[in-house]
């Protein structure tokens, strides 16, 4: 049976990301390939029950199995009332997140999504409000009745300008805004990858909804137009109703305003009997509209629209949409209307002003810039690279740079880092020729974009370690270790100049390196950078130190990989070991991450202190064995009490016994009872419904998280007295 029919109610598969209270959610896929793809770029502690879910707020631990599905579960203990937590329990974050986004791309200023309106509950409906409060979009989620919608109609337009309705699945008010207005929008969510795509439906009477992205949707004043509406001066209406629509005039050009252009350089181009025909140059005042994420114009600079489209804004203004921005030249502006126009060719600056270096020239650059950009641990942009290289406002295509950084990462060797990773592009992620650079280098399979994000991530630590340990390696005051698995060769400061000393340095350094010995290599290299008589020497000291670089770089990072996929296996399983298991796994940890060092390690140690925390409240607590102990006489004393056909209470299980129940950790109790059932057989009621609250007319409060750790289906909150119910009269039933 596939994943997704699985009847399954015990696990969670959606949470929200950043803290308690957000509104970012995620949908963990059900199988294991899905749960890789999901947590590339993500730790274990990013996720929430968050409260727009209906949750505790708590942190939840994604879950990775072969045998099942994938899940997140809760940390103990757990206290939490959500009952929602299948894959389209977020549904209304993704269609809030989905329509805010939207309209913020529809240039609309003060966008706001409310995810519990006055009068309703989480996941109900949702409110997203724009142009300062004054247009409301409602997205009705549950059910109503048509009088309770007809009332909250009149009652949202006395308080907004405009309003649009969008309906949910679950919704059945489609019908009545079709009879209001000819047609109703719906809205749906469903599994794509790692995310929930959103989707907008147009609902005509009789006939099938018609969906569609909502990048396909415009806003207009009447409301939200959709590929199925067109939008008319008298109001949004169906397409396939309105018929050929006749152009208003004869021409298809848009109109100007006097005040918006400068016409400049007029040449006669031809004469007909009707017209004069001029080429001229035409400068056009207009609005510019750009991402949020977009770097910022200078006044002083010229620049290309990348992706452009050319349209009018609500005041009758020229408004230019694009992408970015590609920067050409520099030109001054002359009064309010810049009545300079740019050179002709400002995309192509002249070769007498500034000439092109030449590839040599500029590869030198590139990696002299990126060098010191990794010793120092940072990243560089692409126009800093190319100011650098004196390149002067010229453009370089993605082929190009591919060409020139392909000659910067040579020679290439067996592990040697990506030095090219450190460049990022205008998003702050890989520059956007990272991909063809990878191809180049040899990887041969496709990418996808977090497959690339996490070759970029990985290969930019690499780099920063590389060049780090090199630049300690060749500073003159570095120690040299007096435990050498070699002898060292001792030479003075005449002997270092001569090029016999020099060349048996180079052979010592040779033989460690075949024999695998990294520390006598190292030291050898050092001694051979000091006594290297000629720039040709420096030249092949140069290789040797790129082999050692690249070799500690392996070295140090398969040392990570190592201890990442430890404290994987700790994040994945630390709950379920026995605390001796927990303490050898972590004092593992902790050796690795003393190994590697502060910065690499960083997301490693803080996992790690969690867990030596947990590991110290848990030696507080029962272990394994005295759990066992307990439970085999709380079993004994519960299957008594079955025979006897009556309940009882933890407080008079801790007499029956003669054991300190009542103080126990309710995480140690909850352990306990599982353990009594763990020999239960399937078909039988639990023991632990047996044991109930103070008074006994109710079940025990932690009976549902029992439930749960014995992989039984716990019910909702709701159903749990009736499901307990039914449990205490199967027992009755098998007397």
């Amino acid at each position: 049976m596939p994943y997704a029919e699985e009847e399954d109610t015990r696990k969670v598969q959606t949470a929200v990301i950043g803290r308690a209270g957000s509104d970012w959610p995620v949908f963990l896929p059900y199988d294991q390939d899905g749960f890789d793809r999901f947590m590339r770029g993500r730790t274990r502690d990013d996720f929430y029950c968050g409260v727009l879910l209906g949750g505790c707020g708590k942190r939840l631990s994604p879950k990775r199995y072969t045998d099942k599905k994938c899940h997140f579960a809760h940390r103990p203990p757990v206290h939490c009332r959500r009952t929602e937590i299948g894959e389209d329990s977020a549904d209304h974050l993704y269609v809030g997140r989905a329509v805010a986004d939207w309209l913020k791309q529809q240039g609309q200023p003060a966008v706001q999504p409310v995810y519990k309106p006055k009068g309703h509950q989480v996941r109900e409906a949702v409110d997203v409000s724009y142009a300062a409060g004054r247009r409301l979009i409602r997205v009705q989620l549950a059910r109503r009745s048509k009088r309770e919608s007809e009332e909250a109609d009149t009652d949202l337009r006395v308080r907004y300008s405009e309003l649009d309705w969008l309906f949910g699945p679950d919704s059945l008010l489609a019908n009545w805004q079709i009879e209001r207005q000819g047609y109703a929008l719906r809205v749906q969510c469903r599994s794509l990858g790692v995310t929930r795509a959103v989707e907008i439906g147009t609902q005509f009477p009789d006939m099938p909804v018609e969906w569609t992205s909502l990048s396909e949707c415009t806003l207009t004043p009447e409301g939200i137009v959709t590929p199925s509406l067109l939008h008319a001066a008298d109001g949004n209406v169906p397409r396939h109703a309105a018929g050929p629509v006749e152009p208003a005039h004869p021409q298809s050009g848009l109109p100007l305003t006097p005040a918006s252009v400068i016409i400049t350089d007029a040449t006669s181009a031809h004469t007909t009997d009707a017209h004069h025909w001029f080429n001229v140059s035409l400068r056009v005042n207009a609005r510019l509209s750009l991402p949020a994420h977009a770097d910022s114009p200078d006044r002083q600079h010229a620049y290309l629209p990348v992706d452009a489209v050319l349209s009018f804004d609500s005041d009758g203004t020229w408004l230019i949409k694009a992408s970015a921005l590609q920067h050409v030249g520099t030109y001054p502006t002359d009064g309010p209307m810049g009545r300079a126009t740019p050179p002709a060719a400002t995309h192509d600056p002249s070769p007498e002003k500034h000439p092109l270096p030449s590839d040599a020239e500029i590869v030198a650059s590139f990696r002299k810039t990126l060098e010191n950009t990794a010793r120092s641990k940072n990243v560089v942009t692409m126009a800093t690279l190319c100011k650098g290289a004196s390149l002067h406002g010229h453009t370089l295509s993605v082929g190009r740079w591919r060409e020139l950084l392909l000659q910067v990462e040579q020679p290439r060797t067996t592990g040697k880092p990506v030095l090219s990773s450190l460049i990022k592009g205008r998003d702050g992620g890989p520059a956007p020729f990272f991909k063809e650079i990878l191809h180049g280098l040899g990887w041969t399979e496709s990418l996808s974009d977090a497959e690339l994000l996490d070759i970029w991530n990985r290969e930019r630590g690499r780099v920063h370690t590389a060049y780090s340990r090199s630049s300690q390696a060749n500073s003159p005051s570095r120690p040299i270790h007096e435990a050498s698995r070699r002898p060292l060769i001792r030479i003075g400061r005449k002997e270092a100049e001569s090029r016999a000393a020099f060349d048996a340095l180079l052979d010592l350094t040779h033989e460690a390196r075949q024999a695998g010995d990294l520390d006598a290599y190292e030291q050898n290299l050092f001694l051979a950078e000091q006594a290297a008589p000629s720039t040709d020497a420096h030249e092949t000291l140069r290789d040797l130190t790129d082999w050692l670089v690249n070799q500690r770089a392996d070295e140090l990072y398969e040392s990570w990989e190592r201890l990442s996929a430890l404290v994987d296996e700790i994040n994945r399983d630390g709950d379920d070991l026995h605390p001796d298991q927990l303490r050898v796994a972590l004092r593992s940890a902790n050796d690795l991450a003393e190994e590697i060092g502060g910065d690499l390690a960083a997301e490693e140690r803080h996992n790690i202190a969690r867990w030596q925390q947990h590991l110290e409240r848990m030696t507080e607590r029962l272990t394994l064995s005295q759990i066992r102990g307990l439970a085999v006489a709380v079993r004994v004393a519960l299957r008594q009490s079955a025979r006897e056909g009556r309940t009882t209470t933890w407080g008079e299980l801790a007499l029956r016994i003669g054991a300190p129940l009542a103080a126990l950790h309710p995480d140690d109790k909850i352990a306990v009872l599982v353990e009594a059932d763990r020999e239960t057989p399937d078909d039988r009621p639990p023991l632990s419904a047996l044991v109930t609250a103070h008074g006994g007319d109710r079940p025990h409060p932690l009976y549902q998280q029992i439930l749960f750790n014995l992989d039984l289906i716990a019910p909702p909150p709701e159903a749990l007295f009736m499901h307990w119910r039914m449990a205490l009269r199967r027992h009755s039933e098998l007397r």
